[in-house]
């Protein structure tokens, strides 16, 4: 079964998701993305995939740009505490390995740092991809890399602990050819693939921006 600490995380651990400079709205590759959203469309309709407590909306709303946009997150608390936090946008809990949208039915569908903390990336990818009528982005706090390691860090939650900041979790790695071969194989090609430097713990990660090939 796929892990999930972030149920586990406690209320001011959410709240400081929104000064992370790993997920703060300001973040390089928010940027990234953004910008290129701005070049490219007039406006979208965009399906937030691992949402957390809201970020990407919070980016997509200070940029001053024309968006429809709809989070969805496995983590009910992080949903609850988005919805919270701005009552404006639409926010759902769902999995990312079985999303409740119609093939094509977003234009644009982003994914930020969740394939990292998943069991293996297949399923999800082609998921993400079945809903995607355009530009699929994904962020990968982990790079791809020549080889692919996948494993599990931490310990499980004792049943009487307090919260804890993270429990039992992935941190993958997986391998750059096989992944964009997947990619291309769904019909998508790589448009913008561009590492950011973060330093600290993670160094650095990779924004892939895609689009589907005309048919």
């Amino acid at each position: 079964m796929e892990l999930n600490p972030w149920e586990h995380l406690s209320e001011e651990r959410l709240k400081q998701f929104l000064t992370d400079p790993l997920n703060n709205e300001n973040a390089e590759d928010r940027k990234i993305v953004i910008d290129y959203l701005r070049e490219n469309f007039d406006k979208v309709r965009l399906l937030d995939v691992g949402c957390g407590t809201g970020h990407q909306y919070l980016a997509l709303k200070q940029s001053g740009w024309n968006f429809d946009y709809c989070g969805v997150d496995k983590t009910k608390k992080m949903v609850d505490f988005a919805r919270r936090r701005f009552p404006d946008a639409r926010f759902h809990v769902g999995d990312i390995h079985e999303l409740p949208s119609p093939a094509r039915s977003w234009q644009v569908v982003y994914v930020r740092h969740v394939f990292t903390h998943l069991p293996g990336y297949k399923k999800a990818l082609a998921e993400v991809a079945k809903v995607c009528s355009d530009c699929l982005i994904i962020c990968l706090l982990k790079p791809l890399a020549d080889k692919q390691e996948i494993r599990v860090i931490g310990k499980p939650p004792n049943h009487r602990a307090k919260p804890v900041e993270f429990s039992e979790h992935y941190l993958n790695v997986y391998s750059r050819e096989p992944f964009m071969t997947m990619l291309k194989s769904l019909g998508f090609d790589v448009v913008i693939d561009e590492m950011v430097e973060v330093g600290g713990y993670f160094g650095r990660y990779e924004v892939l921006i895609t689009r589907r090939r005309c048919e």
